[in-house]
C-alpha cells in the first residue's frame, strides 16, 4: 500500500509539473492544441516519469497545507520551464512587429490561430516559422529532457528567497538575450528598409514637389518583401542559436533546482 501511495504521489507531481509545461511551452502549449489533448499529453508524460522519479519524490505530505504548497511548487517549476522557452520563441514575434511597423503593415491586424488574439502579418509569419524551425531542430526534445531531469532532486523550490534572487538574475539575462535575438532576426530586412527610408527622405528634401511618400510606400513594401525573402536562409542559423539559448535557459533552471 505504501508503494502504491508513493507511486500515485510521483504520478501526481509529474502530472502537475508537466501540465505547467504543456500550458505555456511552444508546440505543446499552442492554442491549436485542444485542452483535452494537452491534459492527455501531461498524463502520458506523468505515467512514463512516475516509476523513474519515485525515489526523488518520496512519500507524499500527510497534511493538506504542505501537500497544496508542494503541488503549487510543481506547477511553478513547470511554468518556469515552459514560459522561458516561449519567450525565446517570442523574439521572432517581436522582430516581425518591428518589420511590420517599418513596412506599414502594423495597421493590418489578423487573427493569430495559435494565440487567438490579433497580431500583425509578419509577426504571425515569423512566429509560425520559428515554431517550425524549433521543432525541426528538436527543441521540443530538449524541453522534455529538461522536464524529466528536473525531478532528479528532492529540493523542489528550496529556499524561496534564494530562488527568487537567482530567478530574477536568470530572467534579466534571458530578457537581454531575447532582445539581441530579436535584433538579429529583424536586422537584414530592417537595414534595407532603413536605407530605403533614407533615400526617400533625401528625394523628398531635394525635390519637394514629388509626393515621395505616396509613390515610395509601394516600393518600400516591395523592397521589404524581397529583403525578407532573401534573409530567410539566415533564419536557419538563427533558429540554431534560438535552440542553444533555450538549452542554456533550461540548464540554468535545472541548476537553480539543484540538479
Amino acid at each position: 500500500m505504501s508503494l502504491d501511495t508513493e507511486w500515485f504521489w510521483a504520478f501526481l507531481a509529474a502530472f502537475v509539473r508537466a501540465s505547467g509545461v504543456a500550458l505555456v511551452a511552444p508546440v505543446f502549449g499552442s492554442r491549436l492544441v485542444p485542452a483535452p489533448i494537452r491534459v492527455g499529453l501531461s498524463a502520458v508524460l506523468a505515467l512514463a516519469l512516475a516509476p523513474l522519479i519515485q525515489p526523488y519524490t518520496g512519500a507524499p505530505p500527510t497534511e493538506w497545507v504542505p501537500l497544496m504548497v508542494r503541488l503549487v511548487g510543481e506547477a511553478v517549476i513547470g511554468l518556469a520551464l515552459g514560459y522561458g522557452v516561449s519567450m525565446i520563441i517570442g523574439a521572432a514575434v517581436m522582430a516581425g512587429e518591428v518589420l511590420d511597423t517599418m513596412m506599414g503593415f502594423n495597421l493590418m491586424q489578423v487573427l493569430n490561430p495559435v494565440s487567438s488574439f490579433p497580431t500583425t502579418l509578419l509577426a504571425q509569419f515569423h512566429y509560425m516559422l520559428a515554431m517550425t524551425l524549433f521543432a525541426l531542430v528538436n527543441g521540443h526534445y530538449w524541453l522534455l529532457l529538461a522536464l524529466a531531469r528536473s525531478f532528479e532532486t528532492q529540493a523542489g523550490l528550496g529556499n524561496l528567497s534564494a530562488w527568487s534572487d537567482a530567478s530574477l538574475a536568470t530572467a534579466t539575462q534571458l530578457g537581454g538575450e531575447v532582445l539581441l535575438l530579436c535584433v538579429q532576426i529583424a536586422a537584414p530586412a530592417g537595414g534595407v528598409l532603413l536605407v530605403v527610408d533614407a533615400a526617400m527622405a533625401a528625394v523628398s528634401r531635394a525635390v519637394p514637389q514629388i509626393p515621395v511618400w505616396l509613390i515610395g510606400m509601394p516600393a518600400k513594401i516591395a523592397v521589404g518583401v524581397i529583403a525578407l525573402g532573401a534573409s530567410l536562409p539566415a533564419l536557419v542559423g538563427v533558429s540554431t542559436r534560438m535552440t542553444d539559448l533555450s538549452v542554456r535557459y533550461l540548464e540554468n533552471i535545472l541548476r537553480l533546482l539543484g540538479v
